[in-house]
């Protein structure tokens, strides 16, 4: 979409929207199936899982996991690994399961 960017060696999945002015930081991977919503953050080494969404403005920091079919909310700041199936609705250090 409009103003989105994929960095060096990041690594994208088939049928995945990466929104306006998402940014998807080097070394990341996103996997099949994802949506990554406006003006996220995705830092460097980030490995997002299959069928995740990543709400708008959320920031995950480097190096961290999000598991498989995972929902992280608008606005968040992701410092830890996501467990898979979780839902992050507001920042915090933990996933709810």
């Amino acid at each position: 979409m409009h103003g989105a960017m994929i960095n060096a060696a990041a690594v994208v999945g088939r049928n995945v929207i990466v929104n306006s002015r998402a940014l998807i930081e080097h070394d990341a991977k996103v996997g099949d199936h994802c949506h990554v919503s406006t003006g996220a953050l995705i830092n460097g080494e980030v490995s997002i899982g299959a069928g995740c969404f990543i709400g708008s403005g959320a920031v995950l920091k480097n190096g961290i996991t999000i598991g498989d079919a995972s929902v992280i909310g608008a606005g968040c700041v992701i410092r830890e690994d996501v467990p898979e199936g979780s839902f992050v609705p507001y920042s915090h250090d933990r996933a709810m399961p």
